[in-house]
């Protein structure tokens, strides 16, 4: 059985989707954008662990024993695999032995504590616990809000309407997961730098690439010129060679029969980062 936080567990995260990945995907997380997730999930970035995720997951077991004297249930953590969508997974943190009862325990702040104590989930979650319930087939999940002493039981149930958009939503992330094509960036994918540093080299670039694109239009320029006037043969003066050349027309892979049914992309080299950099209108 695949046992959460291990190496195995880290890697087959990267190649799945899984529940905490959901509100990202669906646009409710306020912690990470779609954009920052894929740039992990095609391994450029790195996932960072804040202040609030060490405090959740040195308290869970905690919570869990909490939980248990609450409803009775014995549970433990489990790692669950969607039955017919490969690429959909959940790391729970509480199913109870027959697998039907499972649970969702936070350690949050007190803003979202004092929420639950009111009786509502935060809707930060909620994509998440649709996640779960999808995964599990199971019409219900548990929220367990733990503060360190006291825990508030509340529960969530599932909703059909949600979850069929939910899953295309994460299905068309997964392609781009596959496709390395990064999901659509947002003013959250940035942090503005103005220091003088930021600024300076800023300016350097901008003048840098106004003059090399006039450099290349000045050379299109001449370049097409002297091609006029070698008069289709080749030619030489002034230091510099005109030669008329041949290249073999591209490869159309997909026209090749034997190929029709082959997985190219396991002939790939891993994928590697690169930086682009685009002028923007300043607001």
């Amino acid at each position: 059985m695949l046992q959460q936080n291990t190496v195995e567990w880290e890697n087959i995260r990267k190649e799945k989707i899984g529940a905490s990945d959901a509100p990202i995907i669906m646009g409710e997380s306020p912690y990470k954008t779609p954009h920052k997730l894929w740039q992990e999930k095609v391994g450029i970035a790195e996932s960072r662990i804040n202040f609030a995720m060490k405090k959740g997951h040195t308290l869970e077991p905690l919570a869990r024993t909490a939980f248990e004297e609450m409803t009775g249930l014995l549970v433990q953590p489990q790692v669950k695999f969607h039955k017919n969508i490969d690429w959909m997974m959940a790391s729970l943190d509480a199913v109870d032995i027959s697998g039907k009862a499972i649970a969702e325990i936070k350690c949050p702040g007190q803003v979202d504590h004092q929420l639950a104590i009111s009786g509502k989930i935060p809707p930060k979650y909620y994509a998440q616990l649709q996640h779960q319930m999808e995964v599990c087939e199971v019409e219900e999940v548990y929220y367990f809000s733990f503060d360190g002493e006291n825990g508030v039981l509340l529960r969530e149930y599932r909703n059909e309407t949600y979850i069929k958009k939910m899953l295309k939503v994460e299905e068309a992330f997964y392609e781009q997961m596959l496709s390395l094509e990064a999901p659509i960036l947002t003013e959250r994918d940035f942090i503005t730098n103005y220091t003088p540093e930021w600024l300076e080299a800023a300016r350097e670039w901008k003048m840098a690439k106004l003059l090399l694109e006039d450099v290349e239009k000045s050379e299109e320029s001449a370049r097409k010129k002297l091609i006029s006037l070698c008069d289709n043969s080749n030619m030489q003066g002034a230091g510099i060679r005109l030669s008329k050349c041949a290249r073999k027309g591209n490869i159309e892979y997909s026209k090749i029969p034997e190929l029709k049914d082959i997985n190219l992309d396991i002939y790939r080299k891993d994928p590697s980062s690169y930086w682009k950099i685009a002028n923007v209108a300043i607001a």
